[in-house]
């Protein structure tokens, strides 16, 4: 269940009133718990308001520049569904990446395969924070699980993801009159290419896939959040029968299809054989 952490409600001088709302979230993760919590920054009068999209169905493309099983090099690969119910049961009703995952996890083989990461649609970049250790997990303290990743609203650290995201970025984006955030965690160090406040393309390169924050191996941990009455809340951009929050927001189903022909008809020496890995 979501709960209200906090809310920061400080006027500023007209036009521009700012609301800021923390959400909060129990998850596990084998042995660890961790808190999920979100801090927004609801903006009113912008100085670069967003545009909205011509085609409001048109949402999330794949957020990396190949496809696990198919054509990222290496032979350790998967993909951890989201759980948002709690109850271990993925978009498909099959196994989530863990029992109340809030993303979706896309795992590589190695930082060195230097996975490019993609802007999911266009946006404003809203946060961002590079330069922490990627090799984790590792007896560095940048890695450990009980840091919490702040997000700074009014210059002061008063946000929080409440889980070490390390090297991430949030994008802000408008799909007509629905409003959403991307979260990109985990990435490779001095990997990203965009700063806060630029408006950005979808498919821009933003960074690469790396393993720093709470991180077992490397992956990008991606996250949607749909603004609901003011609140940002998570959501489950797979289409299925158990998905209760969403009836699939990626712009293609698999979100990958447009890769595929390019794919089958490429000679890639880095393809390999994953048929028989779990």
């Amino acid at each position: 269940m979501i709960q209200i952490f906090s809310r920061l409600n400080k006027p500023h001088p007209a036009p521009s009133e700012t609301l800021a709302r923390l959400l909060v979230h129990k998850i596990n993760f084998n042995s660890c718990t961790f808190l999920l919590c979100l801090g927004i920054i609801l903006a009113i009068g912008l100085p670069s308001p967003l545009v909205a999209a011509d085609n409001p169905s048109l949402f999330f493309s794949w957020p990396i520049d190949c496809i696990p099983g198919m054509n990222c090099a290496g032979r350790h690969f998967r993909i951890g569904y989201p759980d948002l119910t709690g109850t271990g049961r993925s978009f498909s009703c099959g196994q989530p990446g863990y029992t109340g995952h809030q993303g979706t996890d896309i795992i590589v083989s190695s930082i060195e395969q230097d996975v490019t990461v993609l802007a999911a649609a266009e946006g404003v970049v809203r946060w961002t924070r590079d330069g922490l250790f990627d090799r984790c997990p590792d007896a560095n303290r940048e890695c450990a699980a009980e840091l919490t990743t702040h997000l700074p609203v009014e210059g002061k650290q008063a946000a929080t993801l409440g889980f070490n995201a390390g090297n991430f970025i949030v994008v802000e984006h408008n799909f007509g009159l629905s409003r959403y955030l991307t979260l990109y965690a985990h990435l490779r160090s001095g990997s990203q290419l965009v700063k806060t406040g630029d408006h950005i393309a979808r498919g821009t390169r933003i960074g690469k896939v790396g393993s720093s924050g709470n991180s077992m191996i490397p992956h990008l941990h991606f996250g949607v959040f749909r603004s609901v009455s003011g609140y940002f809340q998570p959501v489950d951009p797979w289409n299925g029968p158990c998905n209760s929050s969403s009836s699939g927001l990626w712009d293609s189903d698999p979100p990958y299809q447009p890769l595929i022909d390019k794919i089958l008809f490429q000679k890639d020496s880095t393809v390999e054989d994953n048929s028989q890995l779990p």
